[in-house]
């Protein structure tokens, strides 16, 4: 704890707000707890959560039987979350207990009515982006015909449920540039703050000596190994891209071993709920063109195992259409990895082409074989490239970003 909060005694009561609590909080909850600050959690998923605050829960909106309009069911439950989060909070003001302030991530409309409760609570939200779209791949991604009225429709009801949040908060705070820049001018003035959530870099941190087993066989720093992290294997995150580059690399060394991690769900990109999962639609169109026995599939893994993975991977991809960085990427280059990624946003905000990484575009399997090898087949290149990314990655520590998120919201 702060020695400055134990001597006067002083602390502060703080709501959070997260559907998947802790989410963007994961690093902030404790360190706010260690400052001797009180804090009450409310999220709609029943999993067991890390922190020793108190937690309320509810249960996940009902979708409409049938949506009058596209995007009624987007707003429907975005007022169910909003009256639900309100009403439990009702319940602690008639405890007793009313927060001095509110941190929420607005994007599911959580925080709508937060000030029907409490008008005079300052709230401090994560916004997290203003939904455009190239972010859903439209003029990215040459597979992708121009956005229709519907997709228009749903970016509209998604940035107008941000729009409503937004005009109860005293601030709001996004992890990168480009994503400031994704809010239009009138939310880009001196109540934004450009903030990282942060990473442990004392922990995602190179390690020559890890080693574990896939399927019984060691994996260590000796064992060329190509890695792929995505939440979902989806086509917003180039999933099916590197699969595309897989034959070539895999032919071309024997000796390759590919750790791909994420689950098997529709993902940010959504898609159709219908059709087979993109993992299993891509072995399909391979088979008989890869070497399964050196293709590993992990799932969703837990944090420490993810590490292990990264700080084994020899290079790490990462192909994005412009969207919200991923905390995994920053994690592969604290790991020292050698990074692969796609050019443009939000990639480049944090790799520079040649200096922390190499870049290929987004839709190009055969730049990405090009670039894999090449790192492949020169340790002193990939080891150059690995050692600036996890200097670029110190930026992001949360040495840095806690302090920086703490002194917002103490501020009275």
């Amino acid at each position: 704890m702060d020695n400055g909060l134990r001597k006067q005694g002083w602390s502060l009561k703080l709501l959070l707000i997260h559907q998947n609590f802790p989410g963007q909080f994961r690093a902030l909850t404790p360190h706010l707890q260690a400052r001797g600050h009180e804090l009450v959690a409310i999220g709609s998923h029943q999993r067991p959560i890390p922190h020793s605050c108190r937690m309320l829960r509810y249960d996940p909106p009902k979708p409409l039987d049938q949506p009058v309009l596209f995007g009624t069911t987007l707003w429907n439950e975005a007022l169910q979350r909003a009256t639900t989060v309100a009403q439990l909070c009702e319940s602690l003001q008639a405890e007793g207990w009313n927060p001095d302030r509110i941190l929420g991530h607005c994007g599911w409309g959580e925080t709508l009515a937060l000030h029907e409760v409490w008008p005079h609570v300052p709230q401090v939200l994560w916004p997290e982006l203003w939904v455009q779209p190239e972010h859903g791949g439209y003029g990215v991604d040459p597979h992708k015909p121009p956005p229709a009225l519907a997709h228009r429709l749903e970016q509209l009801g998604r940035n107008s449920i941000t729009r409503c949040a937004l005009a109860h908060a005293r601030q709001w705070i996004v992890p990168t540039q480009h994503q400031a820049k994704s809010l239009p001018r009138r939310f880009r003035g001196p109540q934004l703050q450009v903030i990282h959530e942060g990473i442990d870099t004392s922990i995602a941190c190179p390690n020559p000596d890890v080693a574990f087993e896939v399927r019984g066989i060691r994996i260590d720093r000796s064992v060329p190994t190509l890695t792929l992290v995505n939440r979902n294997l989806e086509r917003m995150r180039g999933f099916d891209v590197f699969m595309r580059a897989l034959p070539q690399l895999m032919q071309a060394h024997p000796q390759l071993r590919v750790l791909v991690v994420g689950g098997n769900e529709l993902g940010y990109g959504g898609g159709d709920a219908q059709a087979e999962p993109l993992r299993q639609q891509m072995l399909q169109q391979l088979a008989g063109q890869l070497d399964l026995e050196r293709l590993h599939f992990l799932g969703r893994v837990p944090y420490p195992q993810l590490l292990a993975i990264l700080q084994a991977s020899w290079v790490h991809v990462y192909l994005s259409y412009p969207f919200v960085l991923s905390w995994s990427l920053l994690e592969a280059m604290a790991c020292g990895c050698a990074v692969v990624g796609s050019r443009g946003m939000p990639v480049e905000e944090v790799i520079t082409h040649g200096v922390e990484g190499l870049l290929v575009d987004h839709d190009s399997p055969d730049q990405v074989v090009r670039r894999v090898s090449q790192l492949l087949q020169y340790p002193e290149l990939r080891h150059r490239l690995g050692a600036a990314a996890r200097r670029r990655a110190l930026d992001y520590d949360t040495r840095i970003t806690l302090p920086r998120l703490t002194q917002l919201i103490e501020a009275g």
